[in-house]
Order: C-alpha cells, then sequence, then structure tokens
C-alpha cells in the first residue's frame, strides 16, 4: 500500500497540473513516490524506525513526513518531464526538504517519529555489548 494518497498532493499542487506532469500515467507518478520514499530513508535509517514511518497509515503518519515526501515526489516529477524548465518554487520546496532531512539526519532536528530499536538485544533484554576498561595500576617508586 502507497504511502501518499491522492489528497496529500492537494495542499500542494492542482490536480489538473499534477495530471499534466505525470501525463496521467499512475505508475510515473508512483515511482516518483518510490524515488521520494528512498531518498528519505537514506536519510533518517541511521536514527529511526523507517519500516514504522513508512508503514503507518491514515492519521498515524506524520505531516511533516508526508509534506517533504510531496515535495521531493513533485520535483522529481517536474524533473522527468522537462528537467530544465522545473518551476523555481519546486527547486527551493525540495531544497527546503532536502535541508530538514539532513538536520534531523545531523541531530538537530528532533521530529516525533519512532526511533530506531537497538540492534544488539538478545533474548535476556540485554544489549549484548560487552563493557571493556582501560587503564592502569599505580605507578609505584622503588627509590629509596
Amino acid at each position: 500500500m502507497p504511502f501518499l494518497t491522492e489528497t496529500d498532493y492537494e495542499v500542494q499542487i492542482r490536480n489538473w497540473i499534477r495530471q499534466i506532469i505525470i501525463q496521467r500515467k499512475e505508475d510515473v507518478q508512483h515511482q516518483a513516490e518510490l524515488a521520494a520514499q528512498a531518498e528519505m530513508e537514506s536519510y533518517l535509517r541511521q536514527r529511526y524506525d523507517v519500516a514504522r514511518i513508512f508503514s503507518a497509515t491514515g492519521a498515524g503518519r506524520n505531516a511533516l513526513i508526508i509534506l517533504y515526501m510531496v515535495d521531493i515526489a513533485i520535483y522529481h516529477l517536474h524533473a522527468n518531464t522537462a528537467g530544465d524548465v522545473i518551476p523555481e518554487m519546486r527547486i527551493i520546496r525540495y531544497n527546503a526538504a532536502k535541508d530538514w532531512l539532513k538536520a534531523v539526519a545531523k541531530g538537530e532536528i528532533s521530529p516525533d517519529l519512532p526511533e530506531k530499536p537497538d540492534e544488539g538485544e538478545n533474548s535476556e533484554g540485554g544489549t549484548g555489548n560487552q563493557i571493556i576498561e582501560f587503564g592502569s595500576n599505580p605507578k609505584y617508586s622503588e627509590r629509596y
């Protein structure tokens, strides 16, 4: 099931314009959405559970993820039709989406997204990590 719905686009682009840029081919729009999702996952994967983020439906989806995913998808759709004539607003919104994703990846912004679970958990509930202590014994002087 796709993450975005048809109504998600209505906030940012008129339906008749969207139909023109996808050339009435829904598979083109679907491919742009998949590319946008993959691009977003590449930034979010280190800190967040991308499987849970993009499997959410309805009101369980994060509004910022929807907003920026639509921006990225529309940018890719415009690039598909005429790469040299992308509207300036789409370039600005695409760059804003990338800047937000970079800030999230660096930890400068903390959106309300499900955190990535610890991968090292074992059946006893521990993390499976070993504690290593470095150091040496105190120095003794043998001089009298």
